[in-house]
């Protein structure tokens, strides 16, 4: 590993001499000189007319980008503006600076965005970003339901984002990482209003300055913002139903001015929904053949409010300070109702009724404070934050079990009556500094360092019915666990630019050091460990053709409460149990990628992981308790090739292919658990745009997965489509919007796995065929900075 690196850094010092220039300068409107944030700037060869390369203007409308020493001209795009180009210049090998003027587009005003004849997902450096507004892809859904609809991803049986085959995923939010994970994740981001997400960028491969956990990659979820200096913002409702009412309402405001950033921000949601499972487990024995077939519905009703708000204070042109925090509640009152048949030999002998009622109630609340300084040529730059984070929750659950014979229907044992309590708080304090210099015109140095310090306080308090009616704790399956942990990583990137080619190199550290203590049971896990992740990519630009080849190493650590030996209780024939040997699991990922004049991509990846954290499904014959659990069965290789492609069909219809195909294998050496499985999946979507007359227009999205075999699991496939119709009023302050999702009502996991002489087949479904009414009201017309938000780490994704 050490000859490796020392040789890429020995080769990108070779290439300092390279015979480019740069080229400087800011973008700003033309009415008021605004800077405007974010806007592409590309380049291109004014003989042959092809794509060079391209970059982003910063918060402060400024760009550099690295030309060659030939004829050029500018183009910039940004929605909301005319796309501009520029005359042509001839490089004499010194640098330029340039500034340009952004004319405002009639038909792209505050906030909303027109179907125009521009590609709904686009590929920049190591992004590939899906213009989430432009596809309809949140109207009318949730912010969980939005990201099932993107590229390669699907919800598994537990409602986990699952993408290329795995659910290892870092959520990220405005570039800052998501507050939670798991169950208390999903929950939030069914609290987001999909029609309120911009777009999303799917970073697949990321480098060394990330966090080294996601094997999978990065999903950051970009939210509207704001479109007017001085006060502005939006305020929008909007109803839905499919077997249960919804309502989500929110109110944004943002004040600017030259010297401050504010933002204010409040959102309210209603939500019944449902989720149908079906588990059929059949038990072969040399005497017995047992089968139970188990039907649940799972019926929440959710309140959730939230609100932030945020300031940040530009002290002079090179330092802005700033501050922001973020409060939300969330309550859920669930119902479960289910019925088991148990039948012996294919003869119906018993059945129980399963009845169970839980209340949550969680709290969240995340800060940041932070300072960030760019030298006049932004040659140096210096980001500095502290943030913290609380998560408190609190459920109670009763579930009760009424067991019958089924020839007489009669009860053959007393109700049995367990009530389940988890109180939880967790606390998250980390501190980071990044740091960036540029040496020359074609080389550039990153590196910083973060501390991170997690305090969880997680207890389990189970509680048995006796034949009085009192509840009494049950020491063998309850629990009081303290999990504290420390992680102190730093890391450094070198970046050059030789000719076509834009090289890159990095290393990261992370050392970890975490102690769970059972105050139960007197007993203490504990371990620490360093852990290296280089990274490399090469970035080749040859006129109308872009390649990329990227590696980086991963990791997925497991989750706090993974590593809790003591049950979690769902119902008389499933408990969870974490397992305190568990250790993380590491993946090598590759990927080469082809773009062709910025519409088609073709990606080639690979991703090897060894450890692999995998669901054990354990059946006791005699209690008829399946117990399920997580250990490190072994290894597990993924390979796949996606396709994307944009075309305009006709002036108004715009349409948009994604396509997956991968080899998936999984290799289990644990005793009793043993296997050695693979697969080939597929999965495609369709997305089309229509503009129509008079402010009108419509999407029509579908889509088509099939999950090949991995490891001990086979899938079915899954399919449905989408509508959704628009219309703008009044000079585009207000629009409305109708959407129709999941027509099909095939939107659905179902997947069989089988172990020894186990066979469990799972069928989860969630409400589908849903109409929605959503309405938007939008003030305000230029752009805005965005106050940063908590910057905490993956620490939050394990909670």
């Amino acid at each position: 590993m050490k000859t490796t690196i020392t040789f890429l850094l020995f080769f990108n010092m070779s290439l300092l001499f390279a015979q480019n220039s740069k080229l400087t300068g800011t973008i700003v409107t033309k009415n008021n000189k605004e800077k405007i944030a974010f806007a592409t700037v590309a380049i291109f060869d004014a003989t042959t007319k092809s794509f060079v390369k391209s970059t982003a203007t910063d918060e402060r409308g400024y760009y550099e980008v690295q030309v060659a020493t030939v004829a050029f001209y500018v183009q910039i795009e940004i929605v909301g503006y005319k796309t501009f180009q520029s005359k042509t210049f001839t490089n004499t090998k010194t640098d330029l600076n340039l500034h340009f003027e952004l004319e405002e587009d009639a038909l792209a005003l505050n906030e909303v965005v027109v179907m125009q004849s521009k590609s709904l997902i686009k590929l920049s450096r190591d992004k590939m970003i899906v213009d989430i507004d432009k596809a309809g892809f949140g109207n009318g859904n949730d912010g969980l339901e939005t990201l099932s609809k993107l590229p390669g991803v699907q919800l598994d049986k537990d409602e986990n984002v699952v993408f290329r085959g795995s659910n290892n995923l870092q959520i990220m939010i405005d570039g800052k990482p998501s507050l939670l994970t798991g169950e208390e994740l999903k929950q939030y981001l069914k609290t987001l209003d999909g029609a309120n997400i911009k777009a999303v960028e799917i970073i697949a491969n990321p480098s060394a300055k990330y966090d080294a956990a996601g094997s999978a990659g990065i999903f950051n979820i970009v939210l509207k913002k704001s479109a007017a200096a001085g006060l502005t913002g939006n305020l929008r409702t909007s109803v839905g139903y499919a077997e249960f009412i919804k309502n989500y309402n929110g109110l944004n405001l943002y004040n600017n001015t030259e010297k401050w950033n504010l933002k204010f921000g409040l959102n309210y949601g209603y939500n019944e929904s449902v989720n149908r499972r079906i588990i059929d487990q059949t038990v072969i024995s040399p005497d017995i053949t047992t089968l139970l077939k188990q039907k649940n519905d799972w019926l929440p009703v959710t309140n959730s409010n939230s609100g932030n708000f945020g300031a940040s204070h530009q002290l002079n042109k090179n330092t802005t300070v700033g501050a922001s925090t973020n409060y939300s509640i969330y309550k859920s009152d669930e119902k479960t109702n289910g019925r088991t048949e148990e039948f012996d030999n294919a003869i119906y002998k018993r059945f129980t009724i399963l009845d169970t009622q839980d209340d949550i109630a969680n709290t969240t609340l995340t800060s940041t404070v932070f300072y960030n300084f760019a030298s006049d040529s932004l040659d140096t730059k210096i980001d500095a934050q502290l943030s913290y984070a609380n998560y408190q929750n609190d459920s109670d659950r009763l579930t009760t079990n009424a067991y019958f014979n089924a020839n007489t229907n009669e009860m053959y044992k007393n109700i049995e009556a367990i009530r389940y309590q988890n109180p939880t708080n967790f606390n998250i304090l980390s501190a980071k500094v990044d740091f960036e210099k540029k040496i020359s015109k074609t080389f550039n140095f990153e590196t910083g360092s973060k501390l991170s310090y997690v305090n969880n306080d997680y207890t389990i308090k189970l509680q048995d019915r006796d034949d009085q009616g009192n509840f009494a704790l049950n020491t063998n399956r309850s629990n009081h666990l303290v999990y504290k942990e420390s992680i102190l990583s730093g890391y450094g990137i070198t970046n050059f630019t030789k000719g076509k080619f834009d090289i890159q190199t990095g290393l990261r550290a992370e050392y970890i050091n975490y102690n769970a203590t059972s105050l139960t049971s007197n007993s203490t896990n504990k371990d620490n460990y360093l852990s290296l992740f280089p990274s490399f990519s090469v970035n080749g630009n040859f006129n109308n053709n872009q390649y990329k080849f990227s590696y980086s190493r991963r990791i997925q650590r497991p989750r706090y409460l993974y590593l809790n030996p003591y049950y979690e209780y769902v119902d008389t024939y499933n408990v969870s149990v974490g397992n305190p040997n568990l250790t993380p699991q590491f993946t090598d990922a590759f990927e080469l990628v082809w773009i062709k004049k910025q519409k088609t991509s073709v990606s080639l990846y690979a991703n090897f992981s060894r450890d692999e954290m995998y669901q054990i499904i354990n059946y006791d014959q005699d209690t008829k308790i399946t117990t399920l659990f997580y250990d490190n069965i072994g290894k597990s290789k993924n390979i796949g090739l996606s396709f994307n492609t944009s075309y305009s069909a006709k002036k108004w219809w715009e349409v948009q292919l994604n396509t997956e195909v991968a080899y998936g294998q999984a290799t289990s050496n644990l005793e009793g658990y043993k296997f050695n499985n693979s697969g080939v999946s597929f999965s495609g979507a369709l997305n089309q745009s229509f503009t129509l007359a008079k402010d009108w227009s419509a999407t029509w999205n579908s889509f088509y997965s099939q999950n090949g075999d991995y490891g001990n699991t086979s899938f079915k496939p899954s399919y449905d489509m989408s509508f959704s119709m628009r219309k703008d009023f009044f000079d585009k302050k207000i629009r409305m919007n109708l959407s129709a999702q999941n027509v099909l009502r095939k939107s659905q996991w179902i997947q069989s796995t089988q172990q020894d002489n186990v066979t469990t087949n799972w069928v989860n479904r969630w409400e589908t065929r849903k109409v929605t009414l959503s309405l938007t009201y939008n003030f305000g017309t230029a752009k805005k900075k965005e106050v940063k938000d908590a910057d905490l780490d993956e620490e939050q994704n394990r909670l």
